[in-house]
Order: C-alpha cells, then structure tokens, then sequence
C-alpha cells in the first residue's frame, strides 16, 4: 500500500500543475486579445488612421524623450535636440495633414508688402469623410500634450531647472500656435454658418420667430459664438 501511494500522488500533482499554468496562460492570452480587440475596433472607427496615429505619435515621442531621455544619455544638447525634432515633425503634420483630413480645417501664415503678417483661416463647408472618431482624436491629441507641456513648466519651475524650460517654452509655443489657430478656424466656420442661417432664415420669414432664433442660439454655442 505504500508503495502505491507514491505514484498516485505523483500521477494526481503533476496534472494539477499543467492545468493551473494553462489557466494563466490563458488569462494573460485573453487580455492581450482583448486589448488588440479595442485598439483594432478604435481603428475601425477612424477614416483616416494612419493620419490619426502620426497626430499622436510625434507628440508622445516628444514627451516620453524629455521625460526618460535621460535613462539612455547623460548629454542634454541629444535629448535636447531630439525633443525639438519631434515637435517640430508634430507641428507640421499638424498644421497641413490631419487638420486638413481629420476636421476639415486648416490655417496659415502670409506676410505682406508691408512686413505685417495676414492671418487665413480656411473650412472645409463639404465632403468631409472624417468620423466623430476622427473628430475627438483630433481635439483631444491637440490639447492634451500642451497642458502636459504646461505641468512639465510649473515642475521646472519650482525645481529651478530652467535648461529644460527652454525646451517646454518651444513646445509650448509650437502647440499654442496650433490651438489658436484651429479654434479660429472652428470659430471662422461658426461665423459662416451663422451668416448662412440668417440669410437662409431671412428669405424664409424665419428670423423674427422663435424657431429661428433658437437655431441661432443653438448655432451660437456650437462653436462658441
């Protein structure tokens, strides 16, 4: 009887063993695949994904440069250096690329004759295929980074490190630009669209009533007029 205790104990052990490292496995397997579901069910809700990853992309480099640049070289001018490129491939994708694809929005700069700068805010009224997933990415990845810009500022600040400020000046600069220069355009199309409204509203008899004044106020506050 002893003897044939040992094997029984061997043969019930080693399947318990087997199953329990299956079952993490599995877990560890169904998470991955879950998080790959997600990622692969917000790509399919985006029409312009590669667009969408580049507006993300160069931001989050630059941030995670300035913030564990250091783990890999002591030289700040490398760490330095890099953060700017970053900011600047960011700055230029998102000044003629996904603004143009994500929102139907784009703005620039002329100088004129006379040395003064003249500012163009240009919407697109039609034929736009961007998804309210585009739309929100576009948004959020817009002003996101720069209030992460701007903690990395205070930090810098109250830690009397005003090398690295010199870096979170520029990126705070370069993301500003974009900002102002986008909300003009959402404000530039609200302008339109309300002119359009009470032209529409004027051949129609509608601007005295009430209906029409509530689609001015409802036009109003979408775009922040």
């Amino acid at each position: 009887a002893r003897g044939g205790q040992a094997p029984l104990q061997g043969r019930n052990s080693a399947p318990t063993c087997r199953m329990s490292g299956m079952a993490f496995g599995g877990a560890d397997e169904g998470e991955s695949g879950g998080l790959i579901a997600r990622a692969s069910d917000i790509a399919q809700g985006l029409n312009y994904p590669k667009t969408a990853f580049f507006h993300i992309a160069f931001k989050t480099a630059a941030i995670l440069i300035y913030m564990f640049g250091s783990w890999f070289s002591s030289n700040f001018v490398n760490i330095f250096v890099l953060c700017v490129l970053m900011l600047a491939f960011d700055f230029w994708t998102v000044k003629n690329v996904s603004g143009r694809l994500m929102v139907g929005l784009r703005w620039w700069s002329e100088v004129r004759d006379d040395g003064s700068t003249d500012w163009k805010y240009e919407c697109r009224d039609g034929n736009l295929n961007a998804t309210t997933m585009d739309v929100a990415i576009f948004w959020i990845g817009l002003l996101t980074p720069a209030f992460i810009w701007f903690i990395f500022g205070v930090g810098s600040v109250f830690r009397l490190s005003f090398d690295w400020l010199l870096l979170i000046a520029i990126a705070l600069a370069l993301s500003g630009a974009n900002i102002v220069g986008y909300v003009r355009c959402k404000q530039e199309a609200g302008t339109r669209l309300m002119s359009g409204l009470q032209g529409v509203m004027g051949r129609t008899g509608m601007g005295s009533n009430v209906m029409g004044q509530a689609l001015q106020s409802a036009a109003g506050k979408a775009f922040g007029l």
